[in-house]
């Protein structure tokens, strides 16, 4: 009962863009490096989702 309201918590819209983005900067750093400026920008856009990911939890977690 526990690991269904868990995942019900969970902003899985937010999950599921971390982990898109997160495969995308892998092709992109694959193919021209982390010096790229979309690598770059992609990757400030990727820890702003985490922060937001974390922040969400925490609340969640306070919340319980």
């Amino acid at each position: 009962m526990k690991t269904i309201e868990a995942t019900q918590m969970e902003n899985m819209e937010l999950l599921l863009e971390i982990v898109n983005l997160k495969t995308k900067l892998h092709e992109i750093y694959k193919q021209v490096g982390p010096s790229s400026s979309e690598y770059i920008n992609l990757s400030i856009k990727l820890n702003s989702l985490m922060h937001n990911y974390f922040e969400e939890k925490t609340e969640t977690l306070v919340r319980i």
